[in-house]
């Protein structure tokens, strides 16, 4: 029997954290790929990339401690994160540690590599 090549999802994440309850359902959703055995590419949209920052407060915006279950993601499955390279630039210049790398790439980047991939959500 041919080996089946895995298939790969981009997972385009708009939601700025705590703002609401969206983020959580984004780690969720990406933890459920995992799951399913995608290879995923996970694109943070702008302010997005803050969901990665390590020392946010979850309980100010209700969410449970396991908010930063991002970092478990790449343990379950293939994982590639990726974030705009100005925010990433506003990140390092805060000091603001992320609780994955990500590769800094520009809105025109992004849209061109995750055409790439054989299934992409926006989330």
């Amino acid at each position: 029997m041919a080996e089946q090549a895995v298939p790969s999802l981009a997972l385009l994440v708009q939601s700025r954290p705590y703002e609401n309850r969206a983020a959580r359902a984004n780690i969720d959703l990406a933890l459920a790929a995992a799951a399913m055995d995608f290879r995923l590419h996970v694109y943070f949209m702008g302010a997005a990339i803050l969901q990665l920052a390590s020392d946010r407060d979850c309980e100010s915006a209700m969410l449970p401690p396991g908010y930063r279950a991002w970092a478990a993601v790449p343990e379950m499955a293939e994982t590639v994160v990726y974030g705009e390279q100005a925010w990433l630039d506003y990140c390092r210049q805060m000091k603001t540690a992320l609780v994955l790398p990500a590769t800094g790439l520009c809105g025109r980047e992004m849209k061109n590599d995750w055409r790439r991939h054989d299934r992409a959500m926006v989330i």
